[in-house]
């Protein structure tokens, strides 16, 4: 989708109505290069966010009864043979740890229950979906790297939290950036032009050239797709991280540790991946605030990190 607008638009009067053109210089840009800035009339969430697929909306309205009927969630599954084979896949990996097999959508139900099988329908869906945008191979490395961190991280410290979230959270938590692309042309510009930002200043980066974030749009997907509102919210408090794990912002209790444990999760990646990077001090104090959040011992974290980064390296 292309919201490019040329100056001959600007002589339409149609267009003058509904929609506010500015040019301003990125403060990280060189002087002869500018980005268009949209405003939220001329880009909704509506616009960028993909409907859900029709499969989706019928698991949904299953979820939503008293008593789910198994056999029509079943058959609705079955529908669709690549988002079946991919869910059997899934389930039959090493992370659900299963003793048996699992050879039907019927038998997953049974063992894992409809919510937790709903809620890899939709990791699995949404993950095709944004693969759409086209070549971001090294986005979908740090997400699989990110998520498995997370999930490892959350055994590992016995906090009794929900790893099925930590590894949605992993997964999606830069999903508005694909969205992003699709639907701004300068985008993948704009992003080679802002290496290493932290979170907050990439925000307000964005917020300024493009009239919204793609922690917004990320959080928005979740929402219209009916990921738990704990995870959304994660999505979007990304940029406040500091702030939420530090009682300055209210947000949900399943947020503080989600988020704790993404912050260290992209802490390790980023230090496995990109080694002599120096951290800027935002990062090193959101990873301060995860650890007291979490009551990790800097010793304790720094063995944990170790042993994960060893685990890495040997699966590469």
């Amino acid at each position: 989708m292309d919201y490019q607008v040329s100056r001959y638009d600007l002589l339409n009067p149609k267009v003058c109505g509904t929609i506010l053109v500015a040019i301003r210089a990125s403060k990280s840009r060189l002087q002869s290069n500018t980005y268009p800035v949209f405003s939220m009339h001329q880009t909704s969430f509506n616009s960028l966010i993909p409907p859900q697929p029709e499969i989706l909306v019928q698991l949904n309205k299953q979820c939503k009864l008293a008593h789910p009927e198994l056999g029509v969630i079943a058959a609705l599954i079955k529908n669709d043979v690549a988002i079946y084979a991919a869910i059997l896949k899934s389930i039959n990996s090493p992370y659900y740890g299963l003793a048996v097999r699992i050879t039907s959508i019927e038998h997953a139900i049974n063992l894992l229950g409809f919510e937790r099988v709903l809620n890899l329908i939709r990791l699995i869906i949404m993950h095709n979906t944004l693969k759409k945008t086209g070549r971001m191979e090294r986005f979908w490395d740090t997400a699989r790297d990110v998520s498995k961190l997370s999930v490892s991280l959350a055994e590992s410290l016995c906090l009794g939290i929900n790893t099925d979230d930590q590894q949605a959270l992993g997964m999606l938590h830069d999903c508005g950036l694909p969205l992003m692309i699709q639907a701004f042309k300068d985008y993948r510009d704009f992003l080679r032009d802002h290496p290493g930002c932290n979170s907050n200043t990439l925000e307000q980066a964005e917020l300024t050239c493009f009239g919204l974030s793609h922690y917004q749009v990320g959080a928005r997907m979740a929402e219209r797709w009916y990921l738990p509102a704990h995870i959304a919210e994660s999505i979007r408090l990304q940029p406040q991280r500091l702030d939420v794990l530090t009682d300055r912002i209210d947000a949900d209790e399943r947020s503080r540790h989600l988020l704790a444990i993404l912050t260290l999760a992209q802490d390790i990646s980023t230090e496995y991946r990109y080694y002599w990077r120096i951290s800027s001090t935002e990062h090193v104090e959101a990873v301060k605030a995860a650890q007291a959040f979490l009551g990790i011992l800097e010793y304790d974290y720094l063995n944990i990190k170790e042993g994960l980064i060893e685990t890495m390296a040997q699966d590469e």
